[in-house]
């Protein structure tokens, strides 16, 4: 493991939170109105750093958000080779997104997404394949030292 990696994740104070991934599904049985039904189809992994000097610029650089990116795309496809029926683990980029935790003096953070979901139908919901794929990352990234928040 690179110890730029390590070096970033010290730096940044990096951390993940995971929350359920939810999909919208229509149904529109004959002869009755349409009906939503939400179903949690995964989860959702935010991992994210915080900028820790004011005088920094409010975004990562290109490289030090390239380097977060790649690692957590590596972890993604290991993952992704051991998972089972038809689960997918993805990573999502957003480098111009900010969050400002209000709660801890309006740090800023920004943020990468990691999505667990499947391909068996939006109608379907998670199940063991997808917790298990999340247990792995959760292993990944607390190896890297990312802790949960």
């Amino acid at each position: 493991m690179s110890e730029d990696v390590r070096s970033l994740v010290k730096e940044h104070h990096a951390f993940y939170e995971v929350s359920p991934y939810y999909v919208e599904v229509e149904e529109r049985p004959v002869g009755l109105p349409a009906e939503n039904r939400r179903v949690q189809a995964g989860f959702d992994i935010d991992v994210c750093g915080v900028r820790t000097e004011d005088n920094e610029l409010a975004m990562p650089t290109p490289e030090v958000y390239a380097l977060g990116y790649t690692e957590l795309e590596k972890i993604a496809e290991n993952v992704s080779r051991h998972a089972t029926d038809s689960c997918s683990v993805e990573v999502i980029p957003s480098p111009s997104d900010l969050l400002v935790d209000v709660r801890d003096h309006a740090k800023v953070e920004g943020t990468v997404r990691i999505r667990i979901s499947h391909y068996r139908g939006l109608d379907r919901p998670a199940g063991p394949a997808e917790q298990c794929a999340l247990d792995e990352v959760e292993k990944e990234l607390k190896s890297l030292g990312i802790a949960q928040r």
